[in-house]
């Protein structure tokens, strides 16, 4: 197998897994500030909508330092993108509902 396809293959694998782990953190944050339904209820609702980069790199640091120190790189490389995309939409969002055009 071609080492370019090869290498693609396993930085789009990363992606996705970056991306799946977002949205499962996401939602099981979600949840759990549903069921709890008290003051730590809205302080995890306003924890994941105003620093989700903070409790993204909880998780995210250390699965890319474990997939850089098992050598799979390209893995590592799809899981930087998948939380590089994730931060600039959070700061997207973030930025609109500070603005007041939505309303979270």
């Amino acid at each position: 197998m071609d080492r370019k396809l090869l290498t693609g293959l396993q930085v789009t694998l990363g992606f996705l897994l970056g991306v799946a782990l977002n949205v499962v953190v996401f939602q099981a944050g979600l949840l759990l500030a549903y069921f709890l339904r008290s003051s730590t209820a809205q302080w995890i609702h306003q924890g994941l909508m105003i620093a989700p980069g903070a409790i993204q790199l909880i998780y995210q640091i250390p699965l890319i330092l474990f997939l850089r120190l098992r050598r799979h790189r390209g893995l590592a490389l799809g899981v930087i993108l998948a939380a590089s995309v994730y931060a600039l939409l959070n700061a997207l969002f973030l930025w609109l509902a500070m603005s007041g055009k939505v309303d979270l």
